[in-house]
C-alpha cells in the first residue's frame, strides 16, 4: 500500500457527477426561493409535520431526551416514551463521544438490547458480520436510511461500511418489530435499523476532524455548515468529505475510503420545507473471508487472513474489492392546513462492486503449498494443457434502485387517519468470469493514483460462471388509523400490501451453469394493531400484534426446475408488549416478545461458502430491558441486555448463529467538558451449525461458541473559548477491547478440505481524534 494521500487529493477524487449535481441543484434551488425569501423575510419556519415522517417511534420523547445531565440524555440507550414496539434510540450524543471515527451504524445498534455485531478486521475497518437481531440475521430486518429502504435485492442484506461515512450518522433507531402498517422495506418483520444523517448546525462553521491508531489507521476530513440564511428563510446545509486508510487488524486486509456528502434544508415559506440530499463514497478492500487454525500455525499469526506470497492463492492483492456508492434523495414535506400534512421523497441509490478473488484462498500454506495437496495451475483455453499459475476470478455486481414514498395524513380531534406507499425498482447484473492472475509469471500490477496495487486479469480460459441480470419490483400501499378515545391512549389499526416482483434473466445462471430465465409475483396483507396508554407524563405502556412478510431470495432461481420452483415467502406472526419510563434521573424500558415464524429461511456460512435451508416453523421469544440512573454529580450507570430463544418447532432444535442472550453495562462521566465511559460488552453462546467446528483448547463441543464480552473505554475532553471564532476544541481517546481478548467467536463456513475458517476477537486497539469547529 502506499503513503497516505493528501486530503486535497482525496477530495478530488471522492467528487463524482451526482454531488455535483447536487451543489448546482442546491444553489439553484437556493437562488430561485431568494426572492420569495425577500417578501417572506425572516418569517418563522413552523412545521408541524407530526409522525408524518413515520421514520420511527423515535421522533418525540420527553422534555429530558434533550436535557443535558439528564438519564434520558446520557443513556447510550434508550426507549422512547411514544414506543408502540420495542424501540431503543442512539442519539449523536452518544455516538460522538463512545465510538472511534472508523465504526459503522452495525456499532451503534450493537449497544442496545438483543443485537449483536462483529468487527473481524477491527473496529468498522471491514463489513461487519451482522448485526443480528434477537438472532434474525442479515437480510432478516429493514435498514433505512432518512426513512429511505435500502439494501441488495437479491437476499435483502446491507453493507455497513459501503455507503456511510460515522461521521454523517445522527442517529440510529433500532426498531425490534414489523412496525405498523406505515413502516416501509424489503424486510420490516425483522425490525428496522433506522439510520438518520445529521442536522445542518445553525452557525457557520468550518470543521477540520482527524483521527489516528492501531493498525496504522488515520482519517481525516472536513465539513463546512452554512448556518441558518436568513435572506433565504432560514435554509442551511452541510458538506462534509473524509477519507480513512487502514492496515487493518488482520494480515494484509487492508482497506481504504473516501466519501463526500452534502445536505441542503430549504423552507419554501413557513409551512413547507425542501431537503436534497446527496452522498458519494470509494472504498477498496481486501475482505476477511476467515482463515484456518493450520494457516494461523502456518504463518505464526492468530490473526491470518491473508499473506504477501505471490506464488500463494492467499495473496493479499488476489482478494480485492473495488466498491463505488451514491445515494441521492429530495424530500418535500408540507402543512397543508386544516390538519392535511403531506410528505414525499423520490430518490436512487448505486452500487458498483467489482473484484478479484483466488479460486481457493483459504488452502494457503507457505511456499505456495497447498492444504489439500492441489496444485496452483490454470487452463488458458477450454480443453488446453493446465499450465502453473493461480486460478482466479473476476466478479462484479453493480445495481442501482429508483423509488419514491408518498405519505398523506389528515389530523382529526380524536385521531388521525394515515394513507401512503413505497415504490422500488432496482436493478441488478451480475458477472464472474474464470482468469488465470499470473499465468506462471509475475504479477502485472497497474498502480492507481491512490497507490493500492490493483492485479490485471490477463488470461481468460474461456469460462463465464455468471452472467444474468435481475430487477426487483415492490409495491406496498398502506392505510392507518390512529384513533384517540381518552387522554393517553392510542388504538392503531393499519393494514399494509406487501408486492414484490422477481425477474431473472441469465445467460449463464449461478449454480446451474445455462442460460435460464423466470418471473414471480409475491404478494400478502399484512395487517397490524398497536395500544399506547400514557398512564402519565413519565410512564407509557404499549402492545403490539402484526404479521410479517419477506419474498424468498434470488439464490431459490438458482436450479434447473427454475420453472417449477415452489419455495414460499418467509411469514411472521409477531406478539409484543412493553413500557417505557423517564425521569430527570431514571430511564427505562422493557418488553416481552413472541414471534412465530412458517417456512423459515436458515443461511449458513458467508459468501462464497454460503448456503440456504427451509427448516420449516420457528419460535423467537425473549425478554429485553435497559436501564440508565444519573447522579448530579456527572456519573450515570447504566445497563441492557436481551434473553433470547431461537428454535424449530420441530424438535426445539436451535437456530443457527443466533445468540442466547446479550448485554451492556457500565459507568459514563460527564460533566464540565470532561466525556469518560466504560461499557462491557457480552454476547451469549451460539451455534454454529458447522459440524467441524470445535474451539482449540476443547473447552466447547462442535458446532457450540462460548460467551464473550469486549470493555471499551473512551476519555475525552472539550475545551472551551479557546480563540475568537473557535468556541472550543474536542479531543477523545477510543480503546476498544482494553482486556486484549481474542478467542474463536464465529466461523465462516469451511474450507475445500473441511477445515473451519475461524473469526477471532481482534485484540486490543486504540484510536485518538480531534476535531476543531470555527465558526464565522
Amino acid at each position: 500500500m502506499g503513503n497516505n494521500m493528501s486530503l486535497r487529493n482525496a477530495l478530488s477524487r471522492t467528487c463524482s457527477r451526482p454531488v455535483i449535481y447536487l451543489a448546482m441543484a442546491g444553489f439553484a434551488v437556493l437562488s430561485a426561493a431568494s426572492a420569495q425569501a425577500q417578501t417572506a423575510a425572516n418569517a418563522p419556519v413552523n412545521l408541524d409535520l407530526g409522525s408524518v415522517l413515520a421514520a420511527s417511534t423515535a421522533n418525540g420523547s420527553s422534555d429530558y431526551q434533550d436535557t443535558p445531565g439528564s438519564a434520558p440524555y446520557e443513556a447510550p440507550s434508550v426507549t422512547p416514551l411514544n414506543s408502540t414496539q420495542p424501540t431503543s434510540l442512539v442519539t449523536q450524543h452518544t455516538i460522538e463521544n463512545n465510538f472511534s471515527s472508523t465504526q459503522s451504524y452495525a456499532d451503534y445498534a450493537r449497544l442496545t438490547p438483543s443485537v449483536n455485531s462483529i468487527n473481524p478486521n477491527g473496529p468498522g475497518l471491514a463489513e461487519a458480520i451482522g448485526p443480528t437481531i434477537r438472532g434474525l440475521q442479515d437480510g432478516q430486518y429493514n435498514v433505512t436510511f432518512d426513512g429511505i429502504p435500502l439494501g441488495d435485492s437479491n437476499d435483502f442484506t446491507h453493507h455497513t461500511t459501503s455507503f456511510f461515512a460515522d461521521h454523517d450518522i445522527g442517529q440510529t433507531i433500532v426498531d425490534r418489530g414489523p412496525g405498523t402498517a406505515e413502516t416501509v422495506g424489503d424486510a420490516t418483520f425483522g425490525g428496522t435499523i433506522s439510520i438518520r444523517s445529521k442536522d445542518p448546525l445553525p452557525n457557520m462553521t468550518l470543521t477540520p476532524y482527524g483521527s489516528y491508531g492501531s493498525y496504522n489507521t488515520a482519517q481525516e476530513g472536513l465539513q463546512f455548515d452554512t448556518g441558518s440564511i436568513s435572506k433565504l428563510n432560514g435554509a442551511s446545509a452541510f458538506f462534509d468529505a473524509g477519507h480513512i486508510k487502514s492496515d487493518g487488524a488482520l494480515s494484509y486486509a487492508h482497506q481504504e475510503r473516501s466519501n463526500f456528502l452534502g445536505k441542503i434544508v430549504l423552507p419554501l415559506g413557513s409551512n413547507t420545507t425542501l431537503t436534497l440530499f446527496s452522498s458519494y463514497q470509494k472504498l477498496y478492500q481486501n475482505p476477511p473471508l476467515g482463515a484456518s487454525v493450520a494457516q494461523m500455525q502456518a504463518f505464526g499469526n492468530s490473526n491470518y487472513a491473508y499473506n504477501n506470497d505471490p506464488n500463494s492463492q492467499g495473496y493479499h492483492k488476489y482478494t480485492a474489492d473495488y466498491i463505488t456508492t451514491d445515494m441521492e434523495y429530495a424530500d418535500l414535506t408540507s402543512n397543508l392546513g386544516n390538519g392535511w400534512l403531506y410528505d414525499g421523497k423520490a430518490y436512487t441509490y448505486g452500487y458498483y462492486h467489482h473484484d478479484i478473488n483466488t479460486i481457493d484462498p483459504f488452502d494457503s500454506l507457505p511456499g505456495g503449498q497447498s492444504s489439500a495437496g492441489m496444485a496452483n495451475q490454470v487452463q488458458l483455453t477450454v480443453g488446453g494443457t493446465p499450465v502453473n499459475g493461480i486460478p482466479g476470478e473476476t466478479f462484479g455486481m453493480t445495481y442501482r434502485s429508483f423509488g419514491t414514498i408518498q405519505r398523506l395524513q389528515k389530523d382529526f380531534s380524536f385521531g388521525d387517519v394515515k394513507v401512503g406507499a413505497w415504490f422500488d425498482r432496482q436493478s441488478d447484473n451480475r458477472y464472474v468470469y474464470e482468469v488465470s492472475l499470473t499465468n506462471g509469471n509475475a504479477p502485472n500490477y497497474d498502480l492507481n493514483t491512490n497507490g493500492v496495487g490493483t492485479v490485471t486479469a490477463n488470461n481468460n480460459n474461456g469460462t463465464i460462471s455468471r452472467l444474468q441480470h435481475n430487477q426487483l419490483y415492490t409495491f406496498q400501499p398502506y392505510a392507518q388509523f390512529d384513533w384517540k378515545p381518552i387522554d393517553g391512549l392510542t388504538l392503531t389499526a393499519g393494514v399494509k400490501y406487501a408486492f414484490f416482483r422477481r425477474q431473472l434473466a441469465a445467460v449463464v445462471n449461478q449454480n446451474t451453469g445455462i442460460s435460464q430465465g423466470y418471473e414471480h409475483n409475491y404478494g400478502k396483507l399484512l395487517p397490524s394493531f398497536e395500544a399506547r396508554y400514557k398512564l402519565n407524563p413519565n410512564l407509557s405502556v404499549y402492545a403490539q400484534a402484526a404479521e410479517g412478510f419477506l419474498a424468498p431470495n434470488l439464490n431459490t432461481f438458482y436450479t434447473t426446475n427454475i420453472t417449477q420452483q415452489s419455495v414460499q415467502p418467509q411469514t411472521t406472526l409477531n406478539f409484543q408488549a412493553g413500557a417505557a419510563y423517564q425521569n430527570q434521573h431514571l430511564a427505562l424500558g422493557g418488553d416481552i416478545y413472541d414471534i412465530h415464524f412458517q417456512n423459515f429461511i436458515q443461511s449458513s456460512g458467508k459468501n462464497p461458502n454460503k448456503f440456504f435451508a427451509n427448516i420449516g416453523g420457528v419460535f423467537y421469544r425473549g425478554i429485553e430491558g435497559e436501564a440508565t440512573y444519573t447522579f448530579d454529580s456527572g456519573f450515570s450507570l447504566f445497563g441492557n441486555g436481551g434473553y433470547n430463544q431461537a428454535y424449530t418447532t420441530a424438535g426445539h432444535v436451535n437456530v443457527q448463529m443466533a445468540p442466547q442472550f446479550t448485554t451492556n453495562a457500565g459507568i459514563i462521566y460527564d460533566h464540565n467538558g470532561i466525556y469518560a465511559s466504560v461499557i462491557d460488552e457480552w454476547t451469549g453462546g451460539e451455534y454454529s451449525g458447522n459440524s467441524a467446528v470445535s474451539q482449540p483448547g476443547g473447552h466447547s463441543p462442535g458446532g457450540w461458541y462460548n460467551p464473550y464480552n469486549t470493555v471499551n473505554v473512551s476519555a475525552g475532553y472539550t475545551f472551551a473559548h479557546l480563540m475568537p471564532h473557535v468556541n472550543h476544541l474536542s479531543v477523545k481517546l477510543n480503546v476498544d477491547n482494553i482486556t486484549n481478548q481474542n478467542q474463536y467467536i464465529t466461523d465462516l463456513g469451511s474450507d475445500a478440505s473441511g477445515n473451519p475458517l475461524y473469526l477471532k476477537l481482534t485484540g486490543v486497539s486504540a484510536f485518538f481524534s480531534v476535531s476543531v469547529p470555527m465558526t464565522f
